[in-house]
């Protein structure tokens, strides 16, 4: 004789195995995490199950480089890659096929930092403080890089010549920062969380931030789209249901990062992912993290773009004018 299940059990199988057929369903979208805190609205979407909400399996691969990240998007590695929109437009002007489906944050990311010997310069603004740079060493990331273009941007603007100072190669802020103290370097052109630095050792001092509307007209156009989440278009027409839920996903994590009251959560997600290893590092990333997480937004300005490759143009990275809306 064959005896049935009790109802109660045969119910919770019935729950356990639909819920285990949803999640075999669920499209996975591998997205690229970079080292620092430009990435904070994926990494929300991720921990605060947003993507899950919206039917969709949210994964984060660590990629410490744009360009690396959009070649690991075209060789099918990922989904989604972390490209500031000169990496995005010099990418399809390459010949990659890409779509931008949302803002990382919506600001020009970099800024120009002054180190204890110019401290009282920091106060003079933009241009009158590029005069105070005359010989001086400044700091970029690498050489080449979007933020050695800038800065020679500022001097140029400014009534200077790129010669009037020396570029030294410092990396990241973890790096640059040391050779700022150490005086190897008297200014950096950087990004956060650089500025976290500044304000909790006081040894430094933010001189000019784009992002606030500070230096040449060129720079502040910037705004409106600093960091971009791309995707190959090929992707987005086969997949819009996923990517519909991933933009989703992106809408609810901002609307998180946005409200004060999450500021310690926020700061604890974000240490999950990435530390600052010194004395008081945790406090220099919450310093940065309250300033910069107003600027993590997910909706992208076409102008911006489009004054991003205009100035890429201009300033002979690209051979040739770009219309952005090939990313739209």
């Amino acid at each position: 004789m064959t005896r049935s299940l009790p109802r109660w059990l045969l119910a919770t199988a019935i729950t356990l195995a639909t819920c285990t057929a949803a999640q075999a369903q669920a499209p996975t979208i591998r997205i690229q995490d970079y080292p620092g805190i430009i990435g904070t609205l994926a990494r929300v979407a991720v921990e605060k199950g947003y993507c899950a909400k919206n039917g969709i399996q949210c994964t984060l691969t660590t990629i410490p480089a744009a360009p690396l990240g959009v070649q690991t998007l075209m060789a099918g590695g990922i989904e989604v890659a972390l490209a500031p929109s000169e990496v995005a437009i010099q990418s399809v002007a390459r010949g990659a096929d890409l779509k931008i489906v949302g803002g990382m944050f919506n600001v020009n990311p970099f800024m120009l930092i002054v180190g204890p010997g110019l401290l009282a310069s920091a106060d003079k603004g933009y241009p009158a403080i590029m005069q105070d740079l005359k010989g001086k060493k400044i700091g970029v990331t690498s050489r080449g890089a979007g933020p050695e273009f800038q800065i020679k941007t500022m001097l140029r603007s400014a009534g200077l010549k790129e010669d009037d100072v020396t570029f030294v190669a410092v990396g990241s802020p973890n790096t640059g920062y040391p050779a700022l103290l150490n005086k190897q370097v008297d200014a950096v052109m950087s990004f956060v969380p650089f500025d976290g630095f500044c304000d909790v050792l006081k040894t430094c001092r933010i001189a000019v931030l784009p992002a606030k509307g500070e230096g040449p007209k060129v720079l502040t156009d910037l705004n409106g789209a600093g960091g971009l989440y791309v995707m190959r278009r090929d992707y987005t027409e086969k997949n819009p249901v996923a990517v519909a839920a991933f933009v989703k996903a992106l809408h609810e994590a901002e609307r998180f990062t946005a409200d004060p009251a999450n500021g310690a959560e926020l700061l604890q997600i974000t240490l999950k992912h990435y530390r600052i290893d010194m004395p008081k590092g945790d406090e220099i990333l919450k310093s940065s993290l309250e300033r910069f997480r107003p600027n993590m937004v997910v909706a992208v300005k076409k102008e911006a773009v489009q004054a991003a490759a205009d100035y890429l143009q201009q300033t002979g990275q690209l051979e040739k004018t770009f219309d952005a809306a090939r990313l739209f």
